[in-house]
């Protein structure tokens, strides 16, 4: 009898024991399946995952470009794969856009226009200054002769800046001299006098693209009677990849004017609401589109040098620009952040344009009150970023 209580026992003790380590077991379980959820989620947040189950853009074939790879009725998350991190479009979504113009391009075009000979000179191009040029082998090209030097200057500058900040939707420029005497400049001198060009002005020629449309402010930018539908990852959903490659561009281009301090362009029509309650619903001034989707900063004479001597009468309107993205394109960010660290913009700048320009030292260059402009705007754009950053 003592021997079957004394088993019965040690049953009743093994159980416990087979209990208790199987309690010990599901916990371990457990926690394992918790910490491998919580990575996975974290992974997923940080990762650009391609989805086709969530239908916030609807991409069909007739709006995706040819190498995204989908067909009819294919969806995919905009935040997972456009922008990540809140504040940056994506690395596949940048792929998507191609550089405006070759870097080798350019430095051939600059090449061959600075002593092309110039056959016709007619109107276009713009303003009632501007001209169009045809060379001697059919290349054209927009000849800028500005109200004063500084308007040059600054459409030389604006240029110089944008290729420091890794921004190609600038057309190819180069400077040449008004010498009515030179092989370049003898064909048109008629033209040019009846123009009543000063002999010996410096002008910037700039490439000339035909098939070009005017382009109106995206939805996601407008300004609307004084407020912003700012451009973020909650608002930029339901629309196509072709839209949104369109404004990764904008996010450049509203930091370059910031920047620049160009009034004409954005600003202008921002101002113009004042009186204009329509004015968003025509296209921009000084911005074109390509048939490739490129868009095109035109005209920049308002730029650097004019736009800071003016920005008292403009800077409200600049900062309501400024604070309508908060996406950024990575490479350019990287970029603002060099010139941030730098201290030094200007130099960086100045030293660039005397390098590329061989009409630069005749030229000149910024103020050193402009360059200290210049580097404080690198700044409030580098604290913008920042903030959309931690906002975000």
């Amino acid at each position: 009898m003592r021997f079957e209580i004394m088993n019965a026992a040690g049953k009743v003790k093994l159980c416990a024991s087979l209990f208790m380590w199987l309690g010990i077991v599901t916990w371990i379980g457990n926690m394992k399946l918790h910490l491998w959820f919580v990575f996975v989620q974290q992974s997923t947040e940080r990762d650009v995952v391609l989805s086709v189950a969530n239908e916030q853009v609807n991409i069909s074939k007739r709006h995706a470009p040819v190498n995204a790879g989908w067909s009819d009725g294919k969806t995919f998350s905009i935040l997972e794969n456009a922008i990540e991190h809140r504040v940056f479009w994506s690395a596949w979504l940048d792929g998507l856009s191609t550089r405006v113009f070759d870097v080798e391009h350019e430095r051939k075009w600059r090449e061959q226009v600075r002593d092309a000979r110039v056959v016709v000179l007619e109107a276009g191009c713009g303003r009632p200054t501007n001209r169009l040029a045809t060379f001697a082998d059919g290349t054209r090209a927009c000849v800028r002769y500005g109200i004063d030097a500084d308007q040059v200057l600054g459409e030389t500058l604006s240029y110089y800046l944008a290729e420091l900040l890794g921004i190609s939707n600038l057309p190819p420029l180069a400077l040449s001299k008004l010498n009515l005497s030179s092989e370049q400049w003898a064909s048109v001198r008629g033209d040019i006098e009846a123009l009543e060009w000063s002999p010996n002005a410096i002008v910037s020629l700039t490439e000339f693209i035909p098939n070009v449309t005017g382009v109106f402010i995206p939805l996601h930018l407008r300004k609307q009677q004084g407020a912003s539908l700012q451009l973020s990852a909650e608002n930029a959903s339901n629309v196509t990849v072709t839209y949104l490659v369109e404004l990764m561009q904008w996010s450049d281009l509203v930091i370059f004017d910031y920047l620049t301090a160009n009034f004409d362009r954005i600003v202008s029509h921002i101002f113009s609401l004042q009186w204009d309650a329509r004015v968003m619903e025509r296209t921009t001034n000084n911005l074109l589109k390509t048939i490739n989707g490129h868009l095109l900063f035109i005209d920049n004479e308002a730029g650097l040098v004019h736009g800071y001597r003016v920005l008292d009468l403009w800077e409200r309107y600049h900062r309501l620009l400024l604070g309508s993205s908060c996406i950024f394109r990575r490479s350019t960010v990287r970029r603002i952040s060099e010139l941030k660290r730098s201290g030094n913009s200007a130099k960086l700048l100045c030293e660039l344009y005397l390098a590329r320009e061989p009409l630069a030292r005749e030229l000149g260059c910024l103020s050193e009150e402009h360059a200290l402009t210049l580097q404080n705007r690198i700044d409030v754009v580098y604290k913008h970023i920042k903030q959309c950053a931690e906002i975000m």
